[in-house]
Order: structure tokens, then sequence, then C-alpha cells
């Protein structure tokens, strides 16, 4: 064999061990199903890894994603308030006033002049009333908007209640807890 001979005997060896490899590397790369014509919204759907939904809900419906907040409705939250869009809270105030039987507005503690902010809950509140101490765990949001809250919570709210908190900050909350010691 001459040299030409040897060099293009290694140059086709080495062409089929790269192909041999190449083909060997996509037996691993199975995906587990017929993902034709599915879009990555779909398979984010089926997964259940609660990171990439933004969803995590126990048997009874309830938010169990840890709350990046927890602490009191004082003037430090509401300087942050950016960062918690869309994300879990848990605040802890008074009720300021009671909007429905659904709704209600929690103050900032004495020391802050923070703006009342909105709680909307999906069941009724009958033990609630002025200057209760209330914890609320939920999704804080940028922009109330009456049709989109009921909508996205299932709601039918009295529409003349909520014309003061238009396009204002609001929790959707997933738990109100009346037994905590009262702000001061």
């Amino acid at each position: 064999m001459t040299i030409q001979e040897q060099k293009r005997w290694i140059t086709r060896m080495a062409a089929a061990g790269i192909i041999s490899l190449g083909a060997f590397g996509m037996v691993g790369c199975d995906t587990a199903g017929n993902e034709a014509g599915t879009d990555v919204e779909d398979v984010q759907e089926e997964g259940d890894n609660p990171d990439i939904t933004g969803q995590a809900t126990d048997a009874a419906g309830e938010d169990v994603r840890t709350p990046l907040f927890v602490g009191p409705y004082d003037q430090a939250f509401n300087d942050e308030a950016d960062i918690y869009v869309g994300e879990v809270v848990t605040v802890s105030a008074n009720v300021n006033e009671i909007v429905t039987p659904m709704s209600f507005t929690i103050a900032g503690t004495d020391e802050t002049t923070v703006d009342p902010l909105l709680i909307v809950h999906d069941g009724k509140m009958t033990d609630l009333s002025e200057g209760t101490a209330v914890e609320v765990t939920g999704t804080y949001q940028e922009a109330f908007d009456l049709p989109t809250v009921e909508e996205n919570m299932d709601l039918d709210l009295e529409d003349d209640g909520f014309a003061d908190h238009d396009k204002e900050p609001y929790i959707e909350a997933t738990n109100i807890d009346t037994s905590v010691p009262a702000e001061e």
C-alpha cells in the first residue's frame, strides 16, 4: 500500500467512525413519545415542574409555592413591590375596609403612609371586620381590572365597589389567616 492509499484508508475509517458515533449518539435522544405538532406551552402544561409553569397547587387547589415575601404590609414592601408582581407573597396588616363579601383592603402599619391594598378572595369571608388583623397569602398583581379578575378567578363581583381600585395593585388571595396578632 502506498502512502496515498494509506491516507485515503485512514480518512475513510475516520469518517466511518464519526458517522457511527453520530448515529449512536442519536439513539440516546429519545423524547419518550410522539411530540409532532406539540409546542412548548403544551410540554410545560404536561410537566410536573412548578417552576416551569409557575403553578403549584395541592389537592384542595391551594397555592403551595413558597412566598417570595413574608412580612408586614408596610413601606418596605411597597418600595419593592415591582419585584413581587406575579409572585406569591404573604403580607400581614389590619383590615381597612370591607369592599364586598369576597374582597377587602388592608392598611399599612401606623408608621407608614402606604395606600390601602385591595385583597380579592374566591370565597366569602364572613369573619372579617374593619380592624381585624390578617395574614394574606396570594399572588401580587400590578393593576386591578374588574372583568379580568372576574374571569381569572371565576367570580361575579359587585362592579360599583371597585371603581376606586381600577388599575391599582391588589392580591389574588389563596389564604386569609385571621389568627395572627394585631398590627401595631
